[in-house]
């Protein structure tokens, strides 16, 4: 039995048992900026809520974090949660509730990938990546900070990618700065079932709904500072086979960014912490996106 310090930043970080989302509960935790060339901002207090679709395996992820860094005892502790299903979800916030936790911040971090595409297809990594952080969000909204909450969607520079490929109609839909979730999902919808998306596609698709809906709550929840990034591409089970070679903890570096730093509310962040265009893919290291007309970028300035 602990209790929590009340001075703490809560975070609850869905997908919290593998991968970026375990390195990222661990830096948290122990309040440790991630080993990087990129800059990042100090790590306040924290008390973590480490998300997992699985109790066990959750369970487990904690005891290896503590085991391996004692520092971290009192400070992280476990929550089941389901992003695919709403009951769960909804089981999860009455879970915190019950606690009288106050979220600073929620990072929507649970997602299926590329090796998983065959899973279920299409339907069920849009359901993990893109209705997913919306299901979590509004179960979550009422327990978040209305004064300084964040939430923080784990998207992917394969949004850009899936983007960059398509018509200029729908390019200028993703990028509309006053799109709404009807478009947006009819949108998503119609790609679907006109077979827009082929295999490796509807990861892409996911994450560049993902951001449409991030700049969809950046309206809706004035208050809240509300934002996508993309992690880089990171050496997980999510990524295995497909030659990533950085470390989840480097993947760490634009979430502990966009949790700490100052930023602007709808915007995507790239793996560097420096905002990236909706529609075009920037490296990591090119010049901050300056938020030009998307069809007006000249991809040289972003691609190195």
């Amino acid at each position: 039995i602990f209790f929590r310090d009340a001075m703490a930043n809560n975070i609850l970080v869905t997908g919290g048992n593998s991968g970026i989302g375990l390195a990222l509960c661990k830096l948290l935790a122990i309040g440790k900026q991630p080993a990087s060339e990129y800059p990042t901002p100090a790590v306040p207090s924290c008390h973590v809520f480490l998300g997992s679709r699985n109790a066990e395996k959750g369970a487990a992820a904690v005891k290896a974090i503590v085991d391996a860094h004692p520092e971290a005892a009192g400070r992280i502790e476990t929550l089941q949660i389901d992003v695919t299903d709403d009951a769960s979800c909804a089981a999860a916030a009455a879970a915190l509730k019950a606690k009288g936790v106050t979220l600073y911040a929620l990072v929507n971090n649970a997602g299926m990938g590329l090796a998983q595409e065959g899973a279920g297809g299409v339907d069920a990594i849009l359901n993990t990546n893109y209705y997913g952080p919306k299901r979590v969000t509004e179960a979550m909204l009422d327990l978040i900070d209305k004064t300084q909450g964040r939430i923080v969607h784990t998207s992917s520079g394969a949004a850009s990618m899936y983007l960059k490929n398509q018509d200029a109609k729908l390019k200028a839909l993703f990028s509309n700065p006053d799109l709404t979730f009807d478009a947006l999902d009819a949108s998503v919808k119609e790609q679907v079932a006109t077979g827009n998306v082929g295999f490796g596609q509807g990861y892409g698709l996911s994450k560049a709904a993902l951001n449409g809906l991030t700049q969809i709550q950046g309206k809706a929840y004035p208050n809240l500072k509300v934002v996508s990034l993309s992690p880089g591409f990171i050496d997980t089970p999510m990524t295995k086979g497909f030659g990533a070679k950085l470390s989840p903890e480097q993947g760490c570096v634009s979430s502990i960014k966009c949790l700490f730093a100052p930023v602007t509310s709808g915007w995507y962040y790239g793996s560097d912490g420096l905002r990236g265009p909706l529609t075009m893919t920037r490296d990591p290291g090119t010049p901050e996106y300056q938020g030009e007309p998307e069809a007006d970028i000249d991809a040289k300035v972003y691609n190195k």
